[in-house]
């Protein structure tokens, strides 16, 4: 299990942004390539977020 997340910029930190940042969405996935594991979005928008992460993921093939 992974917990991802960004920081919302220029707030303190742990402070989560409102919705997934797709390029930084991207290199995650690039940087974890290879690698089988369970994601968790820790994101304010849950379930927006979590549709845009599942279509970037098929997009790029990683979705089993």
């Amino acid at each position: 299990m992974v917990d991802y997340s960004s920081q919302k910029p220029d707030e303190k930190r742990g402070r989560h942004t409102e919705s997934i940042d797709r390029e930084l969405f991207i290199r995650f996935l690039n940087e974890s390539a290879g690698l089988d594991f369970d994601l968790m979005l820790e994101i304010k928008d849950k379930e927006k977020s979590a549709l845009v992460a599942r279509d970037i993921a098929r997009n790029h093939g990683l979705l089993r």
